[in-house]
């Protein structure tokens, strides 16, 4: 969606970061993330510079630096659940500044990427904390000197996946070092030594842990295969749902009846209806509630009638 969203408008790059209650709900770049990896800091210092500034449009020019880009268009994006974000479009001298019609274009197409976002936040399903943490891969590790020479790489066979993760000449690959480099910047004081985290991609978080050695240092970093999982992707792609059934479903699980998703979407009450009875069909379902848990994929999940 952040994809085909970011290419509404030409730009040579992008950035998208979005959190909710302080926990990343999902950061992107375009092109190759290992070569650019200090676009996720330009697109985190908009989101940052938005809760210090007086009250800003929507689509605007960046409130900080973008260099080596010259130009930049950042669009904020929020949710009624407390869900923060921004995407940040960035061009170089040669492809010229942003014109109104790009933020005019940003801006209508904004609202139904809100309404995705704010659709997306009612399918976060049952599974607790510890059943979400057991379903990812099992971390790497790599282990620093002060210098930022690999010591260390625990089972590269867990790495495979991040193809780009090799340590040639003991060395990291010169972005991630760059990145890990400016983290641990102040670590000489051990007042300053304190855990950090980046993402480097959308598949990948790396945690900066400093390893204490008498008066000296080591630099842990903790490499977390992340691997993103949308419960409304599983229902889209099961039960073949369009956009206007999620909606639908969106408002049934904020509480609203026919009459009052009829009125938010403009649409009757008999189109309502005949949405809900689409879905009981594609679910297999008997009623709504069990239609919704079907769609979030609870388990025991079964007919009431058959309880």
């Amino acid at each position: 969606m952040i994809d085909a969203y970011a290419t509404l408008v030409p730009a040579d790059a992008w950035a998208f970061s979005y959190r909710r209650k302080d926990a990343v709900v999902g950061e992107f770049l375009s092109g190759d993330p290992h070569v650019v990896p200090e676009r996720l800091g330009m697109v985190r210092a908009e989101i940052a510079a938005r809760r210090f500034s007086p009250p800003l449009a929507a689509v605007a020019p960046p409130a900080t630096r973008t260099e080596p880009y010259r130009h930049g268009l950042t669009v904020h994006l929020e949710d009624k659940r407390g869900g923060e974000g921004a995407l940040l479009l960035l061009r170089d001298a040669h492809s010229g500044e942003f014109m109104i019609d790009d933020r005019f274009v940003l801006t209508e197409a904004r609202t139904e990427v809100l309404r995705a976002i704010d659709t997306q936040a009612h399918f976060e399903g049952e599974l607790t904390d510890l059943e979400r943490a057991r379903s990812r891969s099992a971390p790497g590790l790599v282990l620093l000197d002060e210098s930022l020479a690999v010591e260390y790489v625990s089972k590269p066979q867990r790495l495979r996946r991040i193809d780009r993760w090799s340590c040639a000449g003991g060395r990291l690959p010169v972005a991630i070092e760059r990145s890990v480099r400016e983290l641990t910047a102040g670590w000489r004081d051990p007042a300053q030594r304190a855990e950090a985290a980046f993402m480097p991609s959308a598949e990948l978080i790396v945690r900066v842990v400093p390893v204490e050695r008498g008066r000296c240092y080591a630099i842990a970093l903790i490499l977390e295969p992340y691997e993103s999982r949308s419960l409304l992707a599983d229902a889209v792609r099961r039960f073949r749902l369009t956009n206007r059934e999620l909606e639908v479903i969106a408002l049934l699980f904020s509480g609203l009846g026919t009459p009052a998703i009829a009125r938010r979407l403009s649409i009757s009450d008999t189109t309502v209806t005949d949405h809900v009875k689409r879905l009981l069909a594609k679910t297999s379902s008997a009623n709504r509630t069990e239609m919704a848990a079907t769609l979030l994929g609870w388990r025991g999940a079964t007919r009431l009638d058959d309880a």
